[in-house]
């Protein structure tokens, strides 16, 4: 950690959070969007699982170099680009509703959550205390983003799913000024280790691999919230304006479960990959069985939300606690990796239930399923080297 000046942390965790509520807004509006205009264009909910998948791609590729990249550059400079990348993408989209237009757009979207979540949590992380208390914050406000997000989409997209590209493009570009303005904290040193050291990889760690786990099933739960959960409740009834109300509540959810985080971790590793994982995966499966009377789909959505929002923050803190400061960069860009991939196995898993499902909604419920299925094994008796 590099300690900084009261004032000039104080003023740096400001522009870092303006920075990141403008970014969510943006993409969880186009979280919203995307699907619907991909069916509105007549585009199969095959494709829709395709087309977000190709996003999970990209953000896996981006987040694999990281960890190296971390050492020749600043983390400050992988949150501007990714301003950048996010407003370009959304203007692609906003452009044209052809295929090629949702493929650029996807890829863009992809490496801008990559370079800008991990340059986020790292550069947050770098100048707190607490990485748990400072990853929580910053989950915090990403939720309030992702309230605010599906809302305005709602609204807009009633109107015109363009223009609702268009606002999120403007969020986007927005957030590159306060992104631009925060503390230049050195790139990572390059890591000299001893000889049983490079044994060591930083999975023989098990806080690194209870961290993976807790953020893969996290991306996965995300995967399948911006890919089919829209799908499922527009083909039950719920229109524009109900939809974006929905995808808010569980973003809400997941704010509380982010609230919850330091007292989640207190419990230990194995309860907040199990009852969060669980907890995600159930509320999904159960949203998709039962999506009406809406009082039951608010419930189910909330406990999801819950699951997700305690592992998405508990993930990162544990893999940042369990490292040497100067590692942290690599090992939070590791777990990191994880969450793309399930970002991306989700909707792909997804697309291809679809194909032998009876309905996208028994797909779903059976990849919500398989989302909770791995914490499960958080409950039995652990190793004695855990």
């Amino acid at each position: 950690m590099v300690k900084q000046p009261g004032g000039l942390a104080g003023r740096d965790h400001a522009l870092s959070q303006v920075a990141n509520v403008f970014f969510s807004i943006a993409q969880a509006m186009a979280a919203v969007v995307v699907p619907l205009l991909a069916i509105q264009a007549g585009h199969a909910p095959t494709t829709v699982g395709l087309i977000v998948a190709l996003s999970a791609i990209s953000q896996t590729i981006a987040r694999l170099g990281m960890g190296r990249l971390m050492n020749i550059f600043p983390t400050k400079h992988f949150i501007v680009a990714a301003t950048a990348l996010l407003a370009a993408s959304c203007s692609t989209l906003a452009i044209s509703n052809a295929l090629w237009a949702f493929i650029i757009s996807q890829l863009l979207q992809g490496a801008a959550r990559a370079y800008f979540w991990t340059g986020a949590q790292t550069h947050v992380v770098r100048a707190s205390d607490s990485s748990v208390v400072a990853l929580s914050k910053l989950n915090m406000m990403q939720g309030a983003g992702q309230l605010a997000g599906p809302v305005l989409a709602g609204i807009l997209g009633a109107w015109s799913l363009p223009i609702a590209l268009w606002a999120a493009a403007g969020f986007s570009a927005a957030a590159i000024v306060p992104a631009g303005m925060l503390i230049r904290f050195d790139p990572f040193k390059k890591r000299t280790y001893d000889t049983s050291e490079a044994e060591r990889s930083l999975w023989a760690n098990s806080g690194i691999r209870a961290a993976a786990n807790m953020t893969g099933i996290a991306g996965a739960w995300r995967g399948i919230l911006n890919s089919y959960l829209p799908v499922i409740l527009s083909a039950s009834g719920y229109g524009v304006h109900a939809v974006g109300i929905l995808v808010t509540v569980t973003n809400l959810a997941a704010l509380g479960g982010s609230a919850s985080a330091k007292w989640a971790q207190n419990l230990g590793p194995r309860f907040s990959l199990g009852a969060g994982g669980f907890s995600a995966g159930l509320g999904l499966c159960l949203v998709a069985v039962f999506p009406a009377p809406v009082i039951l789909a608010v419930l189910f959505l909330v406990v999801s939300g819950w699951g997700a929002g305690v592992l998405q923050t508990v993930g990162p803190a544990l893999s940042a606690d369990s490292v040497d400061p100067e590692d942290r960069g690599r090992s939070i860009a590791l777990i990191g990796t994880f969450r793309s991939v399930s970002l991306l196995l989700s909707p792909l898993i997804g697309a291809g239930l679809v194909l032998i499902m009876p309905s996208v909604a028994i797909a779903t419920a059976l990849s919500g399923t398989i989302v909770a299925a791995p914490a499960l094994a958080a409950l039995k008796k652990p190793r004695p080297d855990e």
